[in-house]
């Protein structure tokens, strides 16, 4: 048995020569044809046909039967391709597995005198044929007989065709059917199988995974409605993305919290889909896939909760405390209500804190936080800034009485003493109130008048709450609790420094600048240094302050040396407390030496008053600067009292007119005489010369005139950021630039 090349049709065929019949036996078969052979063939065919196991042996075999038993002179059989005979897709891909052709015989060549007789029967009936007998003889015609017959072979044959076909596609079904009902059996996600047709889409089937995830039996959810999954828990935004997906019969996916049989809550990511019909018309039933993603879920929560909350008392931080002052703010503008904001902050806290040490004085903050949360609602919001700063926002307040209501029950729990470490300690709070719309329409103005109105209140002996009134605003920072804030400025690096360009008078260039430091603090804005540095210098905060100013200059000078720029010496100002340190120089060395940033680009500003106090020690600290390579500024120069032979003495490098002479110099002329004999007195000794507060052209000039060295001022650059300066270095900004602008 051969294949058909493929552009032939299929074709079976059993012929005379596989038997050696003459043409001679062949015409006297045909012509006498009998009862006897005629149901000798039908037999054979139908004995044959119940004994093939497949498609292409029957059909071999019973066009073979035809030439042997029939005594045909060819018998054929031709198939239609199945798409056109009626079969389905599934029948199309087997016809490519198992092919359905076979030629088992080749016709004779015969002789011209002895016409070929031929008869083509239908495969089947009529109106669906799935091919078509061919039957050859030799000179004589078919009897009626013999056409029944084999029109009766001919229907058999495609009927048994037809059912060997069935048969596979059937086998094929069911070992597709069993794949599928392994894959799904085996699947980690749980699967469930809902019917389309009735109202509830009640369970057809559950797989083992779908058992697992959930606590439930098959048998105990079959005929249920998927939805018992959620239970009670209606309000939840996926289910009506599900619940418009099963009405339009469209896929769809949603994450939904669902419960086990036990009770427990179990994140499901459900994807469902619809199974169609053979025509791809009718949704016959929709599929649901069960994913528990609680893991995930639950490691999602954890990031934005911590994100949004303050690790050591689990209330809410800044982020989360600004989107719940701006949803408080929303809801009372649209209810025409009001809002109010409590900002607390515990006295005295500095003293446990040092007392106790850092770990119980953290829990007292735990206590602290259950507390404030015990004394408002749970619609209200309770957070922590940091430290020992806590805010309360009060929505849908009715009048202020009601936040001092609030305000009254937070200090009344703070009455009852704290446990520490076995011992009662007593803590109170101080506490600023702020109210919407009255004292700001914004969640940061509201803070900042609420800052205002607690350091009002510290000042006033602490351990009682204010609300904020405007006239507290132009006293604000006097008020402040400044220590506090300051040192907690250290610690979150609120202080920046600034730099003021120091500009050579003659060339017009950018040769140095005075580093100047200024604190962003995050409620009150930028203050400048007049505000807090005499408060650091008596605290000793300046002693850590001025370290990193020093750090953050030697930074920046590194930074400007790495783009290219040319060396830029930067003068630092040294506090009366700062000079007076033992380990002065060492500490400048040592940062010196950790930044690799070489001290002669370093210039420290004292002022007449510092070098005169304690003159021997000045001197001994004034040349260990010196080993370091640094130079020595003496700043507001004129303003002292000091002698001018200790200008000889002291190894003093650069003198800088105090900004009370430079301010009149165009207009006054004893000034300018001052400022000019200073300025010779200085060249005669060595000693160059800057003129502080340069704010016109006209000084500008009178300064050039007197031969000054450099000058800084507004005329020039007020003081900026490091960002600002290194974009000057740059643009190499001169003296010129501001003549032509």
């Amino acid at each position: 048995m051969q294949k058909l090349d493929p552009p032939r049709q299929n074709v079976t065929k059993g012929c005379s020569a596989a038997n050696k019949y003459t043409e001679t036996s062949l015409l006297h078969h045909t012509h006498q044809p009998d009862a006897t052979r005629v149901l000798a063939l039908l037999e054979a065919c139908n004995r044959a046909r119940h004994q093939s196991g497949d498609e292409a042996t029957m059909l071999s075999e019973q066009c073979q039967i035809l030439v042997d038993t029939g005594g045909y002179r060819c018998a054929s059989i031709r198939l239609q391709p199945r798409q056109q005979a009626g079969f389905p897709d599934q029948a199309l891909q087997q016809v490519a597995i198992y092919p359905s052709c076979s030629q088992l015989a080749t016709p004779q060549k015969t002789d011209d005198s002895k016409p070929l007789k031929s008869l083509e029967i239908p495969l089947g009936n009529d109106e669906q044929s799935i091919g078509s007998l061919g039957i050859e003889t030799l000179d004589a015609n078919f009897t009626a007989d013999e056409r029944i017959a084999l029109d009766i072979i001919a229907k058999n044959i495609g009927e048994t065709l037809s059912n060997l076909r069935a048969a596979v596609t059937q086998s094929n079904l069911q070992s597709e059917l069993r794949q599928l009902s392994r894959a799904l059996e085996s699947s980690l996600n749980g699967v469930m199988i809902t019917s389309s047709t009735q109202l509830d889409h009640p369970i057809v089937y559950v797989n083992p995974a779908f058992e697992r995830i959930t606590g439930y039996a098959a048998e105990e959810v079959i005929g249920l409605s998927g939805r018992f999954l959620v239970r009670d828990d209606l309000n939840q935004r996926g289910l009506g993305t599900i619940r418009e997906a099963l009405r339009n019969q469209r896929e769809a996916h949603a994450i939904l919290r669902n419960y086990r049989k036990d009770g427990t809550l179990f994140w499901n990511e459900l994807f469902i889909a619809p199974v169609r019909d053979e025509d791809g018309s009718v949704t016959t039933h929709f599929v649901s896939i069960l994913n528990d993603v609680s893991e995930r879920i639950s490691y999602e929560q954890q990031l934005e909760f911590h994100a949004n909350h303050d690790a050591l008392t689990g209330l809410a931080n800044r982020n989360l405390l600004n989107d719940r002052i701006t949803q408080a703010l929303a809801q009372a503008r649209a209810d025409n209500l009001l809002a109010g904001v409590l900002l607390l902050d515990l006295d005295r806290f500095k003293l446990v804190n040092d007392g106790f040490g850092h770990s119980p004085a953290n829990e007292l903050l735990k206590s602290v936080a259950q507390r404030l949360m015990q004394s408002v609602r749970d619609t209200d919001t309770v957070a922590r800034l940091g430290g020992d700063e806590f805010v309360v926002v009060i929505s849908r307040l009715q009048s202020a009485d009601d936040l001092s209501l609030v305000a009254g029950k937070i200090l009344r729990s703070f009455s009852q003493p704290f446990i520490m470490e076995g011992k009662e300690i007593f803590v109170t709070a101080s506490i600023g109130a702020a109210l919407y719309p009255r004292d700001g329409d914004h969640g940061e103005i509201l803070l900042r008048n609420a800052d205002v109105a607690m350091y009002r209140v510290k000042e006033h002996g602490r351990n009682n709450y204010r609300f904020y009134t405007p006239e507290m605003t132009h006293m604000a920072i006097d008020r402040l609790d400044m220590e506090g804030n300051l040192r907690r400025a250290l610690e979150r690096d609120e202080l920046l420094v600034y730099y003021q360009p120091l500009v050579d008078i003659q060339s017009g260039h950018i040769v140095g600048a005075e580093a100047l430091v200024r604190w962003q603090h995050p409620r009150i804005g930028m203050i400048q240094p007049g505000e807090f540095i005499p408060l650091a210098e008596e605290t000793g905060l300046i002693i850590p302050l001025g370290q990193i100013v020093l750090r953050q200059v030697c930074a920046d000078i590194k930074a400007w040396q790495a783009i290219g720029l040319p060396p830029i010496k930067v003068s630092l100002n040294l506090s009366a407390r700062e000079f007076r340190q033992e380990d002065l120089s060492a500490t400048i060395s040592k940062v010196l030496d950790e930044t690799s940033v070489d001290g002669h680009l370093l210039t420290f500003e004292l002022t007449e008053s510092m070098v005169m106090h304690d003159v021997e020690n000045t001197l001994e600290t004034l040349l260990e600067l010196k080993k370091l390579g640094a130079k020595v500024s003496l700043d507001d120069f004129g303003t002292g009292y000091s002698s001018l032979s200790y200008l000889k003495r002291f190894p003093i490098d650069t003198l800088k007119i105090d900004r009370s002479f430079v301010r009149d110099i165009h207009q006054d002329s004893d000034d300018a005489a001052i400022a000019h004999a200073v300025i010779a007195m200085a060249h005669k000794l060595g000693i160059n010369v800057i003129a502080e507060g340069v704010e016109c052209k006209a000084q500008l000039d009178l300064l050039r005139e007197f031969d000054c060295n450099q000058l800084q001022g507004y005329y020039f650059s007020r003081p900026v950021p490091y960002d600002e300066f290194t974009l000057m270095l740059t643009q190499n900004r001169t003296l010129a630039d501001l003549s032509e602008t």
